[in-house]
């Protein structure tokens, strides 16, 4: 029997990172419907979708501090 020759990993294959130089990290977050629900109406608004619009309350959190 042949060996298969597809799968695996293939350089380049994958999602592409958001910024090469700052590895992002995968974080799980419990919140109120409501205001997760509040969250997709800003992300809508601006074109972002909800980690986009996570990462941007985070950053003007952390720059008020």
């Amino acid at each position: 029997m042949a060996k298969k020759q597809h799968g695996g990993k293939r350089a380049g294959s994958g999602r592409k990172p958001i910024n090469p130089d700052d590895p992002t990290t995968i974080i799980a977050v419990t919140m109120p419907t409501g205001l997760v629900e509040r969250l997709d109406a800003v992300a809508e608004r601006h074109g972002w979708n909800r980690s986009e619009a996570v990462r941007e309350a985070v950053q003007a959190l952390v720059k008020r501090k």
